[in-house]
Parts: structure tokens; sequence; C-alpha cells
């Protein structure tokens, strides 16, 4: 009964990300696929030690809560589907490393929040995210189609959503650095100039323009809270609206793989 409530906690939320769950099976050959099943272990980094910050603030508890369980049974799966997928030597030496880290990750979303849990949880995401952007490098450094390359980037946003979150929560959850700060204010900029570049994206369709914009317009609305420099704190307006973004990224991210299984056919 336990591994089949998992596996419908993985089947819900991948339908929420709008994941392509064939992923997992022969279409996670296509190198595509790969960078994005790689890509979003970013942002699942991000999201787990976001919604774990917020969860200690209270903040929407009830939704981090669900969210982070999805999240961390979504990461295992992706891990593991990565792991046997891919056979290049240095990817898996890469997975190898990530194998403890995120056994502890898991170990420690599981335990009640405790304010030295969430320190090791942002170093935690820290690490992984740097091991997982090795993996999507080290993929789209197996072929130069741009269509790859256009996965890679989008695929980040979404981590950067959530990234900028997670360092919104941090510093709304006492971990108030100046470091913090300028890392979250780094994101902020990485976040506006990929945007820009996707925007000039010359295999946009009229359907990714849209969805750019949309993202476009939800950025408006929080940008002043990450730059603004202010102790006024709105965490339900960050934690809703980034969401929103990084799920309207996931559907921008596959519509550029279909664009690189288009170009595959021709």
């Amino acid at each position: 009964m336990k591994a089949k409530y998992k596996a419908l906690i993985i089947l819900w939320f991948a339908a929420l990300l709008w994941l392509p769950m064939s992923a997992s099976g022969a279409v996670a050959a296509d190198m595509a696929a790969l960078v994005n099943t790689a890509g979003m272990q970013r942002m699942l980094s991000q999201r787990i030690a976001k919604d774990y910050l917020f969860l200690g603030g209270q903040i929407r508890a009830g939704k981090a809560t669900r969210q982070m369980k999805g999240s961390v049974a979504l990461m295992v799966n992706n891990h593991d589907v990565l792991k046997k997928s891919v056979t290049d030597a240095k990817v898996q030496e890469l997975l190898d490393e990530i194998d403890p880290l995120l056994e502890k990750m898991v170990k420690i979303s599981k335990a009640p929040y405790v304010k030295s849990g969430g320190a090791t949880m942002l170093e935690l995401s820290e690490t992984l995210l740097e091991l997982n952007q090795a993996v999507v490098m080290e993929l789209e450094g197996k072929q130069a189609e741009k269509t790859v390359a256009a996965v890679n980037i989008a695929g980040r946003q979404r981590m950067l959503s959530q990234r900028i979150s997670k360092f919104y929560a941090a510093h709304q959850a006492g971990f108030q650095s100046d470091a913090t700060m300028a890392q979250m204010t780094r994101a902020v900029e990485e976040f506006e100039s990929a945007h820009a570049s996707l925007e000039n994206n010359s295999l946009n369709s009229e359907k990714i323009n849209r969805e750019l914009k949309g993202v476009e317009n939800l950025w408006k609305t929080i940008r002043h809270y990450f730059t603004d420099n202010s102790d006024v704190g709105y965490p339900v307006t960050i934690f809703v609206t980034t969401d929103d973004i990084m799920k309207r990224m996931n559907a921008i991210t596959l519509m550029y793989v279909k664009a690189h299984w288009a170009s595959k056919s021709n």
C-alpha cells in the first residue's frame, strides 16, 4: 500500500507539472527529454528547500507540505530514471555523488521543521543544484542542436523561480545575511537576462511567445519585493506567484522539447 501511495504522489505531481510521464520509458533515451529531466532536478532541489522553509514559517503549511512530499517523490523518481537511462561515465559519477545528498534531503523533509534543518536544507539545495547543473551541461554538450539549449535555458527558469522564492523564504525564516541577499539578487538578474534571451529565440512559436508574456506579467507583480530591500513581507503572494511562474516555464520547456522532436523528424 505504501508503494502504491508513493506512485500516486508521483503521478499526481507529474501531472501538476505537465511532465510527459513517458520520460521514464523509451522517450527518456531522447537527449532533449533527458536534459529536461535533469533540468527538473535543479528546480526540485530549490523547491524542496523553499517548501521546507515556508513550512517552518507556517506559510501555506498544508500546501507547502503536499508540494514538498510530491517534489521529493518526483526528484527520487527522476534520479532513478537518469541513472538507468544515461550510460556516460562522467554523468554516472555525478549521479553517484548526488545519491547520499538526496538521501539526506529526503530524511530531513520527513521530519518536523527545526531551524537547524532549514540551514542544512539550504546547504543541500546549493550542492544538489551545482551537481545537477553539471549533469545538464554534460548532457547538453553531447549535441549541438539549439533546441536542446533552449530546453536548458527555459528549464533553468523553472529553477530560478523557486531559487528566488527559496532565498525570500530563508530571509523570512531568520536566515538573514548579506550572502543570502546577494544570491537572491543574482538569481533575479539571471532570471531577467534569460527571459530576455528566450523572448528573442528564433524557435519561438506564437504559443511560446504568449506563455512568455504571461510569465513577464506575473514577474512584474512581484519583482519589487526582491529589489526594494524592504523588511515588509508578502510570503503568500511570493509562494503562489513564483509557483505560477514555474508552471508556465515548465509548459514552455516542454514546448521546446517538442520542437526538438519535430526537428529530428524533419
